[in-house]
């Protein structure tokens, strides 16, 4: 029987317990996921380097996932546009759009339709497909990484079962093992845990190694609202030294595109020269870091 399956024996006759004591039963199970999320860190760093090349040549890295994994994909997916200004990481859920708001589990169980999808996107060899399934074996996705070997696309796996069906349709293959959930069966708990901090781990790294992000600052962020505006003049003060009047003064003259004032600011150029900058291809952090 698969982990996901299993009784967990922390939490028998949980329906007997207090409130407090099925609280601290959820979060005693909760601290195992870092932990075994940290045990398979070499393998995130392989994933982590295989996009990072299908990105640098022109590829995407793709999730693919159905019912809660499709969910943290597409979760994942979304905030990359936002933070990073990157369309390079996009994510495939059985059930489409409407599966993120009502449970479709059904579409999981249709190879086809995993295949079926990919080729929607135009899935091509490259690009890098990452399955997610906390059982690691949905049809859905399996399918899909079975179209994805087939083309010439690299694949990594993401599931919470070493032994899952996906492991030898994987490349790179990402299981932390967290044990039974407390609810069992309920994979949206312990397994949707590890995976969110795997796609966290993931996706985040992915950026640093492209050259989005400087220091620790979102540097390619979209301003897109009062709050991140305001973060923005604060990069822009904190990564420069400039006054927060110089620094709103220079965004304003950017028209709100934080690569273009932050150029701006660090290498002292008009904006004009700062645009040629930024159109020779090269990550805006190597840009900050000193002359072209």
């Amino acid at each position: 029987m698969r982990i996901t399956e299993r009784e967990n024996p922390a939490s028998t006759a949980l329906d007997t317990k207090p409130t407090a004591e099925i609280l601290r039963i959820i979060n005693r199970e909760d601290r195992r996921v870092a932990p075994a999320v940290e045990k398979v860190i070499p393998r995130i760093a392989r994933a982590v380097d295989t996009a990072v090349e299908a990105i640098s040549r022109g590829g995407r890295m793709i999730y693919l996932g159905a019912g809660t994994s499709g969910r943290l994909g597409v979760l994942d997916a979304a905030e990359c546009g936002p933070t990073f200004d990157s369309d390079r990481v996009q994510a495939v859920i059985a059930g489409g759009r409407g599966a993120m708001l009502k449970s479709s589990e059904e579409t999981e169980d249709n190879p086809l339709e995993g295949e079926r999808d990919l080729r929607r996107i135009k899935l091509s060899k490259k690009d890098v497909l990452v399955g997610i399934s906390a059982s690691g074996q949905a049809p859905y996705v399996l399918g899909g990484m079975r179209y994805a070997r087939r083309i010439g696309a690299r694949t990594v796996g993401l599931t919470v079962n070493p032994a899952a069906p996906m492991k030898p349709l994987a490349d790179v293959f990402i299981a932390p093992v967290v044990g039974p959930e407390v609810l069992t069966g309920s994979s949206r708990m312990k397994a949707g845990t590890a995976q969110k901090l795997v796609l966290n781990m993931l996706s985040t790294t992915v950026m640093v190694r492209l050259g989005r992000v400087f220091s620790s600052w979102m540097v390619n962020m979209r301003l897109t609202n009062r709050k991140l505006c305001e973060r923005g003049q604060r990069i822009l003060t904190r990564s420069t030294g400039a006054s927060p009047a110089r620094a709103a003064k220079t965004l304003k003259a950017a028209a709100g595109n934080l690569p273009l004032a932050l150029l701006m600011l660090h290498r002292r150029l008009r904006r004009d020269e700062a645009q040629r900058l930024l159109a020779n291809g090269k990550s805006l952090a190597s840009l900050l870091r000193g002359p072209s």
